[in-house]
């Protein structure tokens, strides 16, 4: 009986001492060093392990500069009077011609009314063709803005060596320089303008034509057609 006491003692005495060090263990926290441009969240773990962390970029996208392209073919009953809505509603959607003649109009319209513009036009007939082009242009236009800053920088520059230049050899060779950084300041200008314009007024064009009718032979085939059809299609 002593000896039983004995063993139930030291196993309470195991159990305590392991339960002890099971409810002891430290919480970990582990932080994660913050990045510029995103947003971390940190999650609590009240076990021994590594901590989990879930990470979310706060700019997850980006605006692209997408220029549009559309072009779209109908076939219509009175060319004449289509031409007449469709510059109608060239001005409606605010936007404005640029060449026309007298089957077709290439417009430019604000790129926010390019959908309902479209969407009328499509009523005006029956659709033959139609075919819509996206080209990213991002890229190309920022490597046009850094190139414009650089550049205004040299001008900058070479302005404050003309204020500084000891002879009249000096200032026509710093005049000459700046006339030609300030051509390419200007070509930059003109890219950077013709790029924005292109994406907020996107290019439509509209070719229409009056659906021409069959003649007597084409009406005389078409009757045959469908008297081969009446003898081989059984109701």
């Amino acid at each position: 009986m002593a000896e039983y006491i004995k063993k139930t003692s030291v196993l309470a005495v195991l159990s305590f001492l392991l339960f002890s060090c099971s409810s002891s263990a430290p919480a970990s926290y582990e932080p994660a060093p913050a990045s510029s441009g995103e947003s971390r969240v940190l999650s609590y773990s009240p076990s021994g392990g590594s901590s989990q962390r879930s990470e979310r970029p706060e700019n997850v996208s980006e605006d692209r500069m997408i220029t549009y392209s559309v072009s779209l073919s109908l076939f219509v009953k009175k060319p004449d009077e289509t031409k007449k809505i469709l510059l109608e509603q060239v001005k409606d959607n605010k936007g404005y011609i640029v060449r026309e003649s007298d089957n077709y109009i290439t417009t430019r319209i604000p790129s926010e009314n390019m959908e309902n513009f479209i969407n009328n036009v499509r009523t005006l007939g029956k659709i033959e063709n139609e075919t819509k082009t996206g080209t990213d242009i991002t890229d190309q236009y920022r490597d046009n803005v850094i190139r414009l800053e650089s550049m205004k920088s040299v001008r900058d520059r070479y302005l404050a060596l003309l204020e500084k230049a000891n002879n009249v050899s000096e200032m026509l060779t710093i005049e000459r320089e700046l006339e030609r950084i300030n051509t390419q300041i200007e070509v930059l200008e003109g890219r950077i303008k013709q790029a924005e314009l292109s994406v907020a007024y996107s290019s439509i064009t509209v070719r229409f034509r009056e659906k021409t009718k069959p003649g007597v032979v084409g009406w005389a085939f078409y009757g045959l057609f469908r008297g081969v059809r009446w003898l081989f299609v059984w109701n």
